[in-house]
């Protein structure tokens, strides 16, 4: 017999999607190069990093002489005992001049007792920290007085970041320095 007039041939049923087509989007997505987490509109960190590196360089460029004061303080200590004991006076007193010490400690200093040989291998040694720090003393000395052509690149900038604005730059903190004992 024939088909009814009522009946419909029902179509086939549509045959679910392989594997392939089920993660055919996010294929295409990752060949785009966007990250999957976002999508197309991927956030970037790069500028968070660079303002925490700009404000770490800030805060050294305006804390750097005081810690390094606090450094070449210790160091000069063990450079002047070896001058003044063992090698060149004149050099010692221009180590004291730069002003890293204050009169008490050059006189504790100066009456200090002991073996300092061991601080250095060789007058030549002491001699060369000693003018590293009055080197180093000097160029703070002209960066607070303003001596623009004077100074190298870092102390050029941080004139112009610190000096000239007004912005007090500290030189030493006494809570970081070496204290000088007998």
């Amino acid at each position: 017999m024939g088909n009814s007039l009522f009946h419909k041939d029902s179509p086939e049923p549509p045959r679910p999607p392989t594997p392939f087509e089920l993660i055919e989007s996010e294929v295409s997505h990752l060949k785009r190069g966007s990250s999957t987490r976002h999508g197309p509109h991927a956030k970037t960190r790069t500028l968070p990093w660079l303002l925490v590196l700009a404000f770490c360089a800030l805060a050294w460029l305006y804390t750097m002489d005081a810690v390094i004061h606090a450094w070449d303080k210790g160091e000069a200590i063990r450079a002047y005992l070896y001058l003044h004991n063992y090698g060149t006076g004149p050099l010692a007193d221009r180590l004291a001049a730069t002003g890293i010490f204050s009169r008490e400690e050059i006189d504790v200093l100066n009456h200090r007792s002991g073996s300092f040989q061991g601080y250095y291998t060789s007058p030549d040694a002491a001699a060369l920290k000693a003018q590293g720090i009055i080197d180093h003393m000097t160029a703070v000395q002209l960066l607070h007085d303003g001596k623009y052509e004077q100074l190298d690149r870092v102390g050029r900038v941080r004139y112009l970041l610190f000096i000239r604005p007004g912005v007090f730059v500290p030189t030493d903190w006494a809570f970081l320095d070496p204290t000088v004992t007998g």
